[in-house]
């Protein structure tokens, strides 16, 4: 009995010890909440959304925030605050390259609206048409169209868990990735047709683009969608971490009221569903092109996109706010947190960046505060 009660108290020391070791690693590999120089607000409209960023700042423990807001076809605020990177300190600015996640897929699906609908092709036609040499062996393409994939309604899923951890140390080019996906395919199969969110759905968008082009993917788009709107610093991304990018996310630790830095991995370069570098400027010129409609340079994609549909143009998220239809994305990976969403009812539209993962849902708060605020 002694001997068993030594080795119970030897695992528990061991246990003790781990979990002070972790805490007190926890403690030194991360940083304290931001704490920004108290300003006094203007009384004004600007004055009162900067106000509202500060107090996010201290409230949801965030390192930096960027915002962008378009209102009657032209920017009423751009600004922002904290810190891009909390070792070094460096400012994050409206010019600072951001790394946005799915908002991605909203600029991949006007790159396809607009080569396809040189072609032609409308977002109802099946896959197969396009290039029939491009489905292998598999026969996943046979029902497969434009609109199941940008609607996520494919059947198709993302690699689970335990293929992640097979493929962990691999990123793939878009053009290999998606030779192998056509002829491994048929296993990422769900057989549904239902809603079920994945990014290989927009993965295999970007593929199919490229070949039908016989293009580079992240080429297409920048001739395609950002040139045109005036984005020249914005790219699909072909490597990360990039030299001289000091961008670094977060998150919150496990117990200390602390940030650590959070790694973001890309399994694909390019990746058309989450692989867009942007900034919050370039970002607001997405906004007023998505809000001139008609007159913008987006139109005639918007236009493919909208074929047919009554709720929102294809690949964009519909949400209710302050009793306004607002349509657009979230974007969402490791450390970094984004959405762009606008409305055509109330003529605004809204972007919001912020280098930590967002478990507490702040981008809507904050969103919806400001939206409330201007609406005043």
């Amino acid at each position: 009995m002694k001997v068993k009660a030594q080795k119970i108290r030897h695992v528990l020391v061991l246990l003790i010890l781990w979990a002070i070791g972790f805490l007190a690693w926890e403690w030194w590999y991360s940083f304290p909440k931001v704490t920004l120089a108290k300003i006094a607000p203007e009384e004004n409209l600007h004055g009162k959304i900067d106000s509202i960023l500060y107090q996010a700042i201290t409230d949801y423990r965030l390192p930096s925030l960027s915002l962008a807001v378009v209102l009657d076809g032209k920017v009423s605020y751009l600004n922002a605050i904290g810190y891009e990177d909390l070792q070094t300190k460096k400012l994050l600015t409206i010019d600072t390259p951001i790394l946005v996640a799915s908002v991605s897929k909203i600029f991949t699906a006007l790159g396809v609206a607009s080569v396809f609908q040189d072609k032609g092709i409308t977002a109802q036609d099946y896959v197969r048409l396009l290039d029939s040499d491009a489905r292998g062996d598999s026969t996943m393409l046979d029902s497969l169209t434009y609109h199941r994939l940008l609607t996520h309604q494919s059947g198709l899923r993302d690699k689970n868990f335990s293929e992640m951890i097979f493929s962990f140390s691999k990123s793939q080019s878009l053009q290999d990735w998606g030779a192998d996906f056509l002829k491994n395919g048929n296993k990422f199969q769900t057989g549904s047709v239902t809603y079920s969110y994945a990014d290989t759905n927009f993965d295999l968008l970007g593929y199919l683009l490229s070949r039908s082009e016989n293009l580079p993917f992240d080429s297409i788009i920048q001739t395609s969608v950002l040139t045109p709107s005036g984005m020249v610093n914005s790219r699909f991304i072909n490597s990360w971490p990039l030299e001289g990018n000091g961008l670094t996310g977060y998150q919150r630790t496990f117990l200390w009221k602390r940030l650590e830095p959070k790694r973001i991995r890309f399994r694909i370069f390019p990746s058309p569903s989450s692989g867009l570098l942007t900034t919050t400027k370039d970002m607001s010129l997405a906004l007023i092109h998505l809000l001139r409609g008609e007159m913008g340079i987006y139109h005639k994609a918007l236009d493919w996109l909208s074929a047919g549909e009554t709720e929102a143009p294809l690949s964009f998220q519909k949400r209710q706010i302050n009793g306004a239809e607002w349509i657009g994305h979230f974007g969402g990976q490791a450390g970094y947190s984004s959405l762009l969403f606008y409305s055509k009812e109330v003529e605004m539209g809204i972007f919001l960046f912020a280098n930590v993962n967002d478990d507490e849902n702040f981008r809507v708060e904050i969103a919806n505060q400001v939206i409330s605020a201007i609406s005043q």
